[in-house]
């Protein structure tokens, strides 16, 4: 017994070596059925026999199929004696297009197997949209003639009579054209020659980068129906994911279903749109919107403009049909006597059933002089797509009063109306004066009677002395300037003291405040009235000081608060400091001169 079994191992040995030796090598290629219709699916199996090794290469079929699903396994055989191997490939494919279409040659380790051909006939194209169809695709655009940059919103809709088991929707495709889905699929139903459907919306924003035709290539739909002895039925693995790895449709059950059901391929309606040019003689900045809206905003509001403190200007432009990426860049100037500090810009793109676009920009404004201040008109040109017409959004030039920085001497100062007065086109009538009571013909509106007219202009000559004699004295005007001329010397170290402990613990704004106070001892007469002017009045000497200067204004008023090196600022400021306090020593300590000279010696 033992030595009959260890005779048919011997011999099933001799059978595996010598077997694989003789058998031929080989690789076919065959086809389920040769005919489909253009939303069926047919099934290609390649076969390799024998010793070939290697994966075959499947990329000749991408030209004229689509490979839904593959799967592969190998098995053993042993006839008359000889035993074989083979290996199989399954593929699943769907036709990219109609006619007669040829499964081409395939290579695999140095064999090739057969063309194979097959016929695609057109799916029953009548029967969609009549009711007489299970499930099938539906693609719609808004605008067929759109210009180049102007965003089309392009749809795509599902309709079924029955729940399918499994359903997954491709992506279009548009070559020549950016392609961004919008929102969630919408979800409703709709009657077709009395049979309810279903319907499933997807929206996708086209925006056309060339003129010219552009076609939109319709998604395809997969789907798995239930045959109608099994409608109804779900499988235990209903919940799981789509298992080709796709990305689902929403709305539709992504469903792994173990039951038998019928694999249908739909495709919508390839379209085609005419894009047009940007018209001759159109802006350089190409904008093609439904509506854009520019507006400014200003914090405090109403603002109040003063030498040396900044006021935020928020600028926000909204264009209806049309992406956060296409919104030009917003240039608000820079105004004569005033400094800039804009933040990048925000932009968005707003939730909704048309496209629209919101860029926001921040920009803190420092005057550096007192008086009128002009902010330039900003403009943006746009094509209005709706009335096929070329307009254009503008803030017009606007004149402000700057109030000077605390310290200025009062007469300098505009009336309190003027400082608080509001913004005002230039296009409008100049700044009101105050009312005076006399019409233009210079007849008085109010008989004032003359004597006591003259006694009010006499108590005000008395009062303007009084004031000018306190003033000159060091008893009239702010604290801050009277202490200045007290005491200069003194003054202006404890000022140079509280720059350098500002600068070295890294606090620009103390900084800041420090360096007026200094300037205010340095030039009592005449405080400098920002940071700005104590660079020019230090002169070219200074040039490394204006700098230092120039940086602690943006560590203050930039945006987030620039970076600062209070360490190199010390370094640049201290030695100019130093020298501007000795070349005003020469100012003298009293605050009145000498109403008599003194005896010499």
């Amino acid at each position: 017994m033992h030595r009959l079994i260890a005779t048919w191992l011997s011999l099933l040995m001799l059978l595996l070596l010598v077997g694989p030796a003789g058998a031929a090598d080989d690789f076919s290629a065959e086809l389920d059925r040769t005919q489909v219709r253009a939303n069926e699916t047919l099934t290609l199996r390649l076969r390799a026999e024998g010793r070939l090794a290697g994966e075959p290469d499947l990329s000749p079929l991408h030209q004229d199929f689509e490979i839904l699903n593959q799967s592969s396994g190998t098995r053993m055989s042993i006839s008359n004696g000889a035993v074989s191997q083979t290996r199989e490939w399954t593929l699943e494919l769907a036709p990219r297009r109609g006619g007669r279409l040829q499964v081409p040659p395939l290579s695999l380790d140095g064999k090739q197997t057969r063309p194979v051909e097959v016929e695609v006939v057109p799916a029953d194209q009548t029967a969609a949209g009549t009711g007489s169809q299970p499930i099938f695709v539906d693609t719609q655009v808004e605008n067929a003639t759109p210009y180049v940059q102007q965003s089309v919103v392009y749809r795509v809709r599902v309709l079924y009579r029955e729940q399918p088991r499994r359903a997954v929707l491709s992506e279009p495709e548009a070559a020549g054209a950016t392609l961004e889905r919008q929102g969630e699929d919408q979800s409703s139903s709709e009657t077709i020659q009395g049979q309810r459907y279903t319907v499933i919306e997807r929206r996708y924003l086209v925006v056309p980068q060339r003129s010219g035709p552009l076609t939109i290539q319709s998604p395809r739909l997969e789907a798995l129906l239930p045959e109608s002895r099994s409608a109804g039925r779900r499988g235990p693995f209903a919940d799981f994911n789509d298992p080709f790895g796709g990305a689902p449709f929403q709305g539709l059950p992504e469903v792994f279903d173990l039951g038998t059901g019928r694999r249908v391929i739909e495709r919508g309606q390839d379209l085609t749109v005419q894009v047009r040019p940007q018209p001759d003689g159109s802006a350089g900045t190409w904008l093609p919107a439904e509506s854009v809206q520019l507006a400014d905003e200003w914090t405090p509001a109403p603002p109040r403009f003063r030498v040396g403190e900044p006021v935020t200007r928020t600028l926000v432009i909204t264009a209806r049909g049309a992406t956060a990426a296409q919104l030009p860049t917003l240039d608000p100037g820079t105004p004569e006597g005033a400094k800039v500090y804009p933040e990048p810009p925000k932009v968005e793109d707003l939730p909704g059933s048309a496209p629209t676009a919101l860029k926001t920009v921040k920009i803190a404004l420092v005057p550096t002089r007192a008086g009128e201040l002009t902010l330039p008109e900003i403009r943006v040109p746009w094509w209005d797509t709706t009335a096929d017409q070329e307009r254009v959004a503008v803030i017009p030039a606007r004149r402000v009063q700057v109030a000077p920085a605390p310290g200025e001497p009062a007469s300098a100062q505009p009336t309190a109306g003027a400082a608080a007065a509001p913004l005002q086109d230039t296009a409008d009538a100049p700044l009101a004066t105050p009312d005076t009571g006399v019409d233009p013909s210079g007849t008085s509106s109010a008989q004032v009677p003359w004597p006591w007219l003259t006694l009010l202009f006499a108590l005000a000559w008395v009062a303007t002395l009084s004031w000018t004699l306190l003033r000159r004295s060091g008893h009239g005007g702010t604290g801050r300037v009277g202490a200045a001329r007290m005491n200069p010397r003194r003054g202006a170290a404890a000022a140079r003291t509280r720059v350098r402990q500002a600068c070295k613990a890294t606090d620009p704004r103390a900084a800041r405040t420090a360096l007026l106070d200094w300037g205010l001892v340095r030039w009592p007469d005449h405080p400098p009235r920002g940071l700005g002017d104590i660079g020019t009045r230090l002169g070219p000497a200074g040039s490394a000081a204006a700098e230092a200067l120039e940086h602690i204004d943006r560590a203050v008023y930039a945006p987030g608060g620039a970076a600062w090196d209070g360490a190199a600022a010390w370094r640049a400021l201290e030695p100019t400091l130093l020298v501007h306090e000795h070349a005003g020593r020469a100012l003298p300590v009293d605050p009145l001169p000498q109403l008599y000279p003194r005896p010499e010696g």
